[in-house]
């Protein structure tokens, strides 16, 4: 055993054993080739691989709880961001650049005047030090953080922020999500605070500095709608007056008139539009949306277009009368949370976290879409560069890794989906594993469903076919592996038998490549092994240290026991996946990371290459079926990353 080899790896030489450390200890049997060799070391140090990853593709918004994140470049481009970072949308070529230097979750994000300088905040992390929440100011031109302030300053997170306009963007503005929201005022080019002071006791939806003066600030969320006037480096305060208007619960969107008045949507659907300078109603539109108001953007012309929980998008004149001009979007996509105008285009973030493009008078298409809820299913086609995910909010999703666009969803009805699989071959099949113990077999062309089987009623965390097809293993968190015989071209299951022995729920399995055997990972870190003909437990593991194994998704095993890193408890790697030449390991952590290794991880702490994209737990990685990009999902950030090996 190594100096702080917290994991206590140890290599038993005469019984060709490593013994490995993980709240329990675990013995793996050392392939006959290697222990014959003589010279096999589990401490050698082993260098990161040349290679990398690099980011290629975003598949998310974050729509669901956060607003005014979709802003129009000078460049003609879009910006918006899920999990941890910023995407820069080109709508016309169907590119995306990335701002990938948080290491958290992005709660806010604004754009300066200019147009091309660019603010977002996020979230507190783990660990205080470097993942404080702060603010980030960056060009999205270079791609390259310009400014980064706020730690220590900021509590929680950054819950929304707004540059200055009329003085060329000289301040920025920002409230924080602490339990009694924090106002502050900063220049951003000096990184340098102005002032602060408590602006509710209720969460703030939105900060933004009036385009009449720039020392006028606005606030707006729950019960208040307060205007701010920084002077002399100090905030003072004025209440909106509702005066005869109902007061909304929420104040959900504000905007401004080419003339400087403040507008207002709420969560009754009213618009008012305020007194230049003060805090009182001038006038107001009662029932413009049914439901919240959750955008209000100004056009080019002096008009408006709002946007609502309605699914409505409606175009207002100067005056907002209302010019019979509107769309509603499609029930799935739900109402618009932010909208920006490219050109003569719209580009709408909804609240089921999709980004969609179109017009009032042109049907609207999917840009891209993340889940509503954790995915935790991953799985890519056998032949084709197409990949599954399943999530917790019931949706089974098909994406094509070369076009990036979503083919189909499915959503199932027995419940949240926790794991997927392709039949082997063609991939003709679909099966999704649900959280109630539903086995749902799905035909992949027309997403019909064709059969159902009940496995337990505890979540499916795992299914897999075997390499020959003859089998469909399911894990699940009843502590059990379902084993069933396949027929009818994959579309008819008979249960063979229940691998029982367990003490903890299953957290992964791998077929051996003749379809004989099956090793399993249990959430109280057990490797045991089992016979696919019988279903019964190998108690002897020895005999099996020269097994080829078809996948490597097993994180405690002999091959991929080198992924492990010091001070881990066992429960903060969550995935492992083998490329299929086997020449690249890929992990996902519960630190949001995204790991890249050589294939021989069976060696202690191999050296890797890590990155940064998910804000919370990377839930599943997988390799695409030619072994170029690797596919990673998220938990609380409800994203698929897509990787090229580069």
């Amino acid at each position: 055993m190594s100096d702080g080899d917290d994991h206590e790896i140890q290599y038993l030489e005469e019984t060709g054993q490593v013994r490995f450390y993980l709240r329990r200890p675990i013995h793996f049997y050392v392939p006959s080739a290697v222990k014959d060799s003589g010279d096999y070391n589990p401490h050698k140090s082993l260098d990161p691989p040349d290679e990398a990853l690099k980011l290629e593709w975003v598949y998310g918004y974050r729509g669901k709880d956060a607003r005014n994140n979709l802003y129009s470049l000078a460049s003609g481009e879009v910006v918006y961001f899920t999990a941890g970072v910023a995407i820069i949308y080109n709508v016309e070529l169907n590119t995306q650049r990335y701002f990938a230097q948080h290491t958290d979750d992005i709660k806010s994000l604004a754009v300066h005047p200019d147009g091309e300088t660019v603010a977002t905040g996020q979230l507190k992390g783990r660990d205080d030090e470097v993942d404080a929440a702060h603010i980030r100011v960056w060009s999205s031109v270079t791609l390259e953080t310009l400014h980064l302030f706020g730690m220590g300053d900021l509590n929680r997170g950054v819950a929304c922020l707004a540059f200055s306009r009329r003085d060329g963007g000289a301040l920025l503005v920002a409230v924080d999500e602490g339990q009694e929201p924090k106002l502050s005022v900063w220049d951003w080019e000096d990184s340098t605070k102005i002032t602060d002071i408590k602006c509710s006791s209720d969460p703030v939806l939105a900060v933004t500095f009036s385009q009449e003066a720039c020392t006028r600030i606005i606030t707006s969320g729950k019960n208040s709608l307060v205007f701010w006037v920084l002077d002399d480096n100090s905030l003072k305060k004025r209440t909106g007056v509702f005066g005869n208007t109902p007061k909304p619960k929420y104040i959900t969107a504000v905007a401004f008139t080419n003339t400087g008045e403040t507008v207002t949507g709420d969560s009754n659907g009213n618009i008012a539009v305020w007194l230049k300078g003060g805090n009182e109603i001038t006038r107001s539109v009662n029932g413009a949306h049914d439901g919240s108001i959750f955008h209000i953007l100004a056009l080019s012309d002096g008009g408006f277009l709002t946007s609502g929980k309605d699914r409505f998008l409606k175009h207002w004149d100067t005056k907002f009368n209302n010019s019979d001009a509107k769309t509603q979007l499609s029930e799935d996509l739900g109402g618009g949370r932010t909208v920006a105008q490219v050109g003569g285009q719209l580009v709408v973030g909804t609240i089921t976290n999709a980004l969609v493009k179109g017009g009032i008078e042109e049907d609207f298409s999917i840009i891209t879409k993340g889940s509503l809820d954790e995915i935790w299913g991953l799985a890519t086609h056998p032949s084709e560069s197409k990949f599954l995910t399943g999530a917790l909010d019931s949706s089974v999703t098909e994406r094509d890794s070369s076009s990036k666009q979503i083919n189909w969803t499915i959503e199932v009805a027995a419940g949240g989906v926790h794991s997927v699989s392709y039949s082997p071959s063609g991939g003709a099949v679909v099966i999704a594993g649900t959280t109630v113990g539903t086995l749902a077999v799905y035909d992949a062309a027309t997403q019909e469903l064709l059969q159902e089987h009940q496995a337990g009623d505890e979540p499916l965390q795992v299914v897999r076919f075997s390499p020959d097809g003859s089998l469909l293993a399911v894990g699940s968190r009843d502590n059990s592996v379902y084993v069933y015989e396949t027929s009818d071209d994959f579309k008819q299951y008979t249960l063979r038998g229940v691998c029982t022995g367990h003490s903890s729920f299953i957290r992964s399995l791998d077929f051996s490549s003749d379809s004989s055997f099956i090793r399993t990972n249990s959430g109280d870190y057990e490797l045991l092994y089992w016979r696919t003909e019988d279903c019964k437990q190998e108690t002897d593991s020895s005999d099996l240290r020269d097994i080829e194994w078809a996948s490597r998704t097993c994180l405690l095993c002999f091959s991929n026991f080198g992924v492990w890193p010091e001070g881990v408890d066992g429960t903060d790697l969550n995935a492992v996946a083998a490329a299929h030449q086997n020449n690249f390991v890929v992990t996902g952590d519960d630190f949001g990371k995204v790991k890249l290794f050589g294939g021989n991880t069976h060696y202690a702490y191999a050296g890797y290459k890590a990155y940064q994209g998910h804000s919370s737990h990377v839930t599943n990685v997988t390799f695409t079926r030619d072994d170029s990009r690797v596919i990673s999902v998220g938990g609380n950030d409800c994203s698929v990353l897509q990787w090229v090996i580069v």
